[in-house]
């Protein structure tokens, strides 16, 4: 898996915020190279990876995006107000550094609010909503902070960083979800050497951390009959998490999802997800996951309706400035995903 642990890493160094995937597009484009058929963009900007076939049109899906911020109002003290563009919690953010990108650059800051100094005994039993932090870049007035290239509605992400841990354990931002894509980059080139016996558009979407907006475009060219959906889940294997809430655990396998709050899957495929595990002789994790949604909650719904499954490589704390996977649960997920189109293929 060398090969997938680069392209981890130069996928989840890039920056890729809701609207702002272009880095990510181009990354795996260049990683696809020329053994794609086809390579197209829509309006909302979801790449579009074709590899030619005659079996069943199938239509994989992974989301470039990452959860990041955006500028709302600079003070005149040159501090920055903020807004999520996905889903954030207040909590992890106090204190972190962040690059707010402008069109001069990169400019580090962090995120602060209200020394505990000097806050009441009532404020911090709580913690500080987003509207009470700010980001600091060191600017000293919104003049200087204006002349930085900062304005209303520049990006912010936390920054790039990769980093190798214990076994076979890496630490990044962004593993969700780039470990999806590049677990579907990886099946799409497989599928162009080899052939896998289905009409394969690989599908890399934007805006899912805000409503699972390009999947819901995409899914319209592609017009599949089956989708797979490669996600970066939740995995709740940390201290403090009881025994029945840790949906999925490092080092586990793949995830093969039951249910979410956006889409009940298909029985019938997902037993087909579950047989694909089998045969490729890999550990693979059911899941059932109330509180989340993946672009699998816009693809099935499409027409008379797509049988979707949802895959994913469980990552501890999504939605953070610092994820952890299982380099074996990423290779789970592909050989799972490699065998599920073969059985795709063979079934119909």
């Amino acid at each position: 898996m060398d090969e997938a642990l680069r392209l981890l890493e130069r996928l989840s160094t890039s920056y890729a915020p809701p609207g702002g995937e272009d880095a990510v597009a181009g990354e795996i484009m260049a990683f696809l190279g020329g053994s794609i058929d086809s390579f197209d963009f829509d309006a909302m900007g979801n790449l579009i990876a074709r590899v030619g076939g005659d079996g069943p049109r199938v239509m994989l899906a992974a989301h470039m995006d990452e959860v990041a911020m955006m500028v709302s109002w600079i003070d005149d003290e040159g501090f920055l107000s903020f807004t999520p563009v996905g889903g954030l919690d207040p909590r992890v953010l106090l204190g972190q550094r962040v690059v707010v990108h402008t069109e001069k650059g990169l400019l580090e800051g962090c995120i602060g609010a209200k020394p505990p100094h000097v806050t009441t005994q009532e404020e911090a039993k709580k913690a500080p909503e987003i509207r009470e932090l700010h980001i600091d870049i060191g600017a000293s007035s919104r003049e200087e902070a204006e002349a930085a290239g900062v304005k209303m509605g520049s990006y912010v992400t936390f920054p790039a960083h990769f980093a190798r841990l214990l076994g076979t354990r890496v630490m990044g931002k962004a593993f969700d979800d780039r470990a999806g894509c590049v677990v579907e980059a990886l099946v799409a080139r497989a599928a162009a050497e080899g052939g896998l016996g289905v009409e394969l558009y690989a599908v890399f979407t934007v805006q899912e951390e805000v409503g699972l907006r390009g999947a819901t475009t995409a899914v319209n060219s592609v017009n599949p009959r089956y989708a797979i959906v490669l996600e970066g889940t939740v995995a709740a294997d940390t201290p403090g998490v009881p025994e029945a809430s840790r949906v999925t655990r490092l080092g586990r396998g793949a995830a093969v999802r039951i249910m979410d709050s956006s889409m009940i899957t298909n029985r019938g495929f997902y037993a087909t997800l579950v047989k694909a595990a089998e045969r490729a002789g890999v550990s693979y994790q059911p899941q059932i996951v109330a509180g989340s949604a993946t672009d699998a909650g816009r693809i099935h719904l499409h027409g008379r309706g797509v049988a979707t499954g949802v895959v994913g490589v469980p990552c501890r704390y999504l939605h953070s400035p610092h994820l952890i996977l299982d380099l074996r649960d990423l290779e789970a997920a592909y050989r799972l995903t490699l065998e599920a189109l073969k059985l795709i293929s063979e079934q119909t």
